[in-house]
């Protein structure tokens, strides 16, 4: 029994990284946007979205890059990678958080929104591409010069 909970677990391992880190990341973020508007900082949820979403970027490649992805070797091509699926998580979170304003909803409603989203779409990314391994690569026939030219995007 324990030899099935050990194989089960080393199979979802990233996965389960994924989500506690994902989850740390994800209420640092709601907490900042939620304390902004209830304490009445900011009045506008789009605005204390976009305040959330900054605070938390770095914690969030930080996390993942050391605790998620732990087993990929450094890459200097991580921070840029990662940046960019970072501003469409932006993109994802800021309008959602606009459309629920305009529609007059509550704004943790533009929360969930993000909740559900962002993770999904940002770990298959954060996968293939921002964090995939280099071993990867090369398992897959991609020759070093072409790796190194990918790595640099």
């Amino acid at each position: 029994m324990t030899s099935i909970i050990l194989t089960t677990f080393r199979r979802f391992e990233r996965v389960l990284r994924y989500l506690m880190v994902g989850a740390g990341v994800t209420a640092i973020y709601s907490l900042i946007v939620a304390g902004l508007i209830i304490t009445d900082t900011i009045e506008d949820p789009t605005l204390a979205t976009v305040i959330g979403s900054i605070a938390a970027a770095p914690v969030s490649f930080m996390a993942h890059r050391f605790i998620t992805y732990s087993d990929v070797s450094d890459d200097p091509a991580h921070w840029k990678r990662f940046a960019i699926i970072t501003l469409a998580s932006f993109a994802i979170v800021t309008a959602s958080m606009k459309l629920v304003d305009i529609l007059h909803g509550p704004f943790w409603a533009g929360l969930i929104v993000g909740w559900i989203v962002v993770p999904i779409v940002n770990f298959l990314i954060n996968t293939v591409w921002v964090f995939r391994a280099t071993r990867l690569l090369a398992l897959a026939g991609t020759d070093q010069s072409t790796a190194t030219k990918e790595q640099q995007i």
